[in-house]
């Protein structure tokens, strides 16, 4: 098995880049750099989860989580607890009330952290044709959150997020839908051929 230890670093350095002083100014200010930096750290902890579980797996400890793991494809903690949580957060409410109070940013940011270590976890069980099926899922919400953002704010005037300007939700929603147009075809493609389908 292929040595798990890079991504413990590579976590630990994405998950400093998105949560330090700087770019926690940033993202209060600009909320492109706020769903970046979210994203930065959601995926950092995600490689650190992902260490965790070879680790466990490697040393025979927390049998009973793996194998449960293992059975459920990762899909329970990856999509059924991580998701949920990471979804939570970006509900106009708890979105706004993390940007205007310190101790909800703080929460969020905690919640992003476990919520990143369990998905990794969850990864961790995948086969490779849930990986390609996950990463255009994920990829293709993107996508259709950012066409819902453009229809509200370039042709309704609706702001979702209010702690942001208009503007700034319209430019965020150009950014997301950039992000996620070129890889949710790329893994749509992958995991039908992963399925022998194509």
């Amino acid at each position: 098995m292929k040595d798990k230890k890079p991504y413990l670093f590579i976590g630990i350095a994405m998950i400093v880049a998105s949560v330090n002083p700087a770019s926690l100014i940033l993202a209060s200010q600009l909320e492109i750099v706020r769903f970046s930096f979210d994203m930065t750290l959601v995926w950092g902890a995600g490689l650190i989860g992902i260490w965790i579980a070879d680790y466990l797996f490697r040393q025979g400890k927390m049998k009973s989580l793996l194998s449960f793991n293992f059975s459920t494809r990762g899909l329970v903690l990856a999509w059924g607890i991580a998701g949920v949580i990471i979804s939570y957060w970006y509900f106009p409410g708890p979105f706004d009330a993390s940007v205007i109070s310190s101790i909800m940013r703080t929460a969020q940011l905690l919640s992003f952290l476990v919520a990143g270590v369990i998905g990794g976890v969850g990864w961790y069980g995948m086969t490779n044709t849930w990986k390609s099926i996950s990463m255009f899922s994920l990829f293709s919400m993107m996508a259709s959150m950012a066409e819902i953002f453009l229809e509200l704010g370039a042709y309704y005037n609706t702001n979702l997020y209010s702690s942001y300007s208009l503007q700034q939700f319209t430019d965020t929603a150009y950014f997301l839908f950039a992000m996620a147009f070129a890889p949710s075809t790329f893994y749509m493609v992958k995991w039908l051929k992963d399925l022998d389908l194509f």
